[in-house]
């Protein structure tokens, strides 16, 4: 054996264990990327179930009045994420990474939430019941404007992370699976201390729970920022002198209208069930305290769902894996519903059975557009030849949240138009319009997701020829 030869093989286990860990070290920071979404969610998903029920049953507010509020937050999402985008665009050209802009925002988002929990303890201590509407919509407005701060580059972030398809997706159910854990923490923490705080009027607790979950936002995006991927990675992300990122996303191009289709649909029809779930176990099912319950198995769910979609994602395009997933959650919603008919006064198993099988279609249906998405902004720019990297993702934002304001505000106005009256008991008619806007619109929206679906192709085996002619591309003189 040669001296050569032997020092060869002498190196072998070396270079063995160096990239064992450089592959560690690279999937826990795919890891740090994903924890801030446990941050994002467990603010945006509670302000999402939480905030009518706050407006209407704690403030008072009319149902009528509490949706032309959120039709308020509406306009500020159309401004405040296009405002990010710019932001993001303007802090790169200075030499600012998505991280940075990350950190500087986590803070005044989390002061923001606080303050829109805080919004009954200062009705009671400080406006003796009295709030003004003014300093309510200011409270709302501030909270979803320092969001979309927060919320466009860490998205954005997700094209930077790899170039392979496979591992978007792989990472977007990390994602999930920090999002499902806030979840948890909605459904066991959160939640049952909204509910409280009405027939108690403990709004101080509602004050203070508010006030921890805003430094624990903080303190996560802070922590996640700092450690995700950096954003130089030649490999992840063409060079930005070859492909500029830009707000004018080609919104005729096919692909980009699936997109805003199923972000439109996603932020409208999808939650529709959680928003209604207070209203269903208070005024349907008659057992407020199987809400809580209820949440939970749908989060056991979503749990379950991560390790199965994340091990499909190698195998299977995210395109079919998302309509596997909407199919899925349809049948939980059917299940849902006939137990509601055959079972009332809320019977506790079979509904926990059906949250489960709706939670498990849940992770697909919240995990899987953002690496499509991803996968998108390369296809474009393999057509345009520019990058609208935090263009798209904030247009995609703008789409799914503005959709969401909109659906919060139908929900109150259709409440409204029914003829419901908080504290009052529901009337025939205001039950079937809960069971209607809190089943059949997911129903309608999963259905139309699929249809759309249907005519998207960009699976595995298509990104990653695109990204081969975009290295080659780059590559000519």
């Amino acid at each position: 054996m040669s001296h050569a030869h032997a020092l060869t093989r002498s190196r072998l286990p070396w270079f063995a264990e160096h990239r064992r860990q450089r592959t560690a070290t690279g999937e826990a920071r795919l890891l740090a990327y994903a924890a801030g979404n446990f941050g994002k969610n467990i603010t945006f998903s509670g302000a999402e179930i939480t905030f009518l029920f706050l407006l209407t049953e704690l403030l008072g507010l009319r149902a009528a009045t509490a949706g032309g509020l959120m039709l308020l937050v509406l306009v500020g999402d159309l401004v405040f994420d296009l405002l990010a985008a710019r932001i993001v665009m303007a802090m790169q050209a200075c030499g600012r990474s998505y991280r940075w802009l990350i950190v500087a925002g986590a803070a005044p988002c989390g002061l923001a939430f606080a303050g829109v929990y805080a919004l009954p303890f200062l009705a009671t201590q400080v406006f003796a019941g009295a709030l003004p509407l003014a300093a309510m919509a200011l409270v709302l407005v501030l909270f979803r404007g320092a969001y979309a701060v927060i919320d466009v580059p860490h998205n954005a972030l997700m094209t930077r992370v790899s170039g392979d398809s496979r591992v978007r997706a792989r990472v977007s159910g990390y994602r999930r699976l920090f999002s499902s854990c806030s979840s948890l923490t909605i459904a066991l923490v959160l939640t049952p201390i909204v509910q409280a705080a009405g027939p108690s009027g403990d709004h101080t607790r509602l004050a203070l729970a508010g006030g921890l979950v805003g430094l624990v936002f903080t303190a996560t995006m802070i922590a996640s920022a700092r450690c995700a991927p950096g954003t130089a990675d030649s490999r992840a992300a063409p060079r930005a002198s070859q492909s500029r990122d830009g707000l004018r996303v080609p919104l005729r191009a096919p692909l980009v209208l699936a997109m805003l289709a199923l972000a439109a649909l996603t932020g409208f029809a999808s939650p529709a069930f959680e928003r209604m779930l207070l209203y269903m176990g208070e005024h349907v099912l008659a057992a407020p305290g199987l809400v809580a319950g209820i949440l939970t198995a749908i989060t056991i769910g979503q749990f379950a769902g991560v390790a199965v979609w994340t091990a499909l994602t190698a195998r299977v395009d995210g395109t079919r894996l998302l309509m596997l997933g909407h199919a899925t959650c349809l049948v939980g919603l059917a299940l849902f519903a006939l137990t509601g008919i055959a079972f009332p006064m809320g019977a506790s198993l079979p509904l926990l059975a059906s949250a489960l099988v709706m939670g498990f279609g849940q992770t697909a249906i919240y995990m899987l557009p953002w690496s499509l998405l991803a996968d998108v902004v390369d296809a474009l720019e393999w057509q345009y030849r520019r990058r609208f990297e935090a263009g798209l993702f904030a247009i995609f934002l703008v789409a799914i949240k503005a959709s969401g304001a909109a659906s919060t505000a139908c929900l109150g106005l259709l409440l409204d138009l029914a003829g419901y009256s908080p504290g009052d008991a529901a009337s025939p008619a205001v039950r079937g319009t809960i069971l209607a806007l809190g089943l059949a619109l997911p129903a309608a929206g999963s259905l139309s997701v699929i249809a759309v679906l249907r005519r998207v192709r960009l699976g595995h085996a298509r990104h990653a020829r695109i990204r081969r002619a975009l290295a080659w591309r780059a590559g000519k003189p």
